[in-house]
């Protein structure tokens, strides 16, 4: 129920209370510290007093509804003496409603501060991509603080909403930082196997490469065929020079006599035992 439609109710109250005890009879009128009374505390009710100072309230209106009673009985002697100390409690607790509330509304205000901030920062830590879900929540949860803000018998319900926006706004931005540092160790571990991938692949890539005996060589400076057939990528054993000289025997008319940028013939047709025997017959040549 609105504001205004309290107001309305709490006014229609009071005037079928008023007509009533106007009518009760002319010789027995309502005493006017009665109707004080009664007006003070519709006046107090409107105001929220129900929320704000409820147990003063519900102390007071039972004895409201015991000077109402002598009116009702025309006790209206024993109604005015009801009513004389009443007034200036109803008035007090009037007082009271409006403090309570105005300290209620600071301290609304106050949290819903505090849970807009609280959005900022999960907005800052992208949690409204990271986690959707709980930034949401804590936005409506926000939407309703502010709503409730606009009823002044509302302030506490307000706060209370406020607090639990700014928990769920805290919440959201620490799953979405959570969540980003998952997908950042899922980024680099990614990278890392990749990485792990390539390394592999090029040691591989080198070890077939040594693997690889080429079948010509290109003279360089310094080189000689005891030297040539012991490398590894040729014969791997220098004992090998006279398969080469056979091999290039038209570019080498003297073994103890290469030359840098001849290019050399290197045979790879046979298996080991027939380059054994091949080589026993050439030694056997020189």
């Amino acid at each position: 129920m609105t504001r205004e439609l309290r107001r309305m109710a709490v006014r229609s109250s009071w005037i079928a209370v008023a007509v009533l005890l106007a009518t009760t009879g002319c010789a027995k009128k309502t005493p006017q510290q009665v109707i004080d009374v009664n007006r003070a505390l519709a006046q107090a009710k409107d105001n929220c007093a129900g929320v704000y100072a409820s147990e003063e309230l519900g102390s007071l209106q039972g004895r409201v509804d015991e000077m109402n009673t002598y009116v009702d009985d025309k006790k209206m002697k024993k109604a005015r003496k009801s009513a004389v100390p009443l007034l200036p409690e109803v008035q007090s607790l009037e007082q009271q409603s409006q403090q309570a509330r105005e300290r209620a509304k600071a301290d609304a205000e106050a949290a819903l501060r505090s849970a807009e901030a609280a959005l900022e920062q999960a907005r800052q830590a992208e949690a409204a991509t990271y986690n959707a879900a709980g930034f949401r929540q804590a936005e409506s949860k926000l939407a309703e603080a502010a709503g409730a803000m606009k009823d002044p018998c509302k302030y506490l319900a307000a706060k209370s909403l406020a607090d639990d926006a700014a928990r769920q706004a805290a919440s959201a931005r620490e799953a979405a930082l959570a969540e980003k540092r998952r997908l950042e160790e899922q980024r680099l571990a990614e990278e890392e196997r990749r990485r792990k991938e390539e390394e592999a692949r090029r040691l591989a890539e080198e070890e077939r490469l040594r693997n690889v005996r080429p079948g010509t060589y290109l003279v360089q400076e310094g080189d000689y065929l005891w030297r040539i057939s012991g490398m590894d990528k040729i014969y791997h054993n220098p004992i090998y020079w006279p398969i080469i000289h056979e091999a290039n025997s038209g570019e080498i008319s003297n073994p103890d006599l290469i030359y840098p940028g001849q290019e050399f013939t290197i045979p790879r047709d046979q298996s080991d035992s027939q380059m054994m025997d091949r080589l026993y017959r050439l030694w056997a040549k020189y």
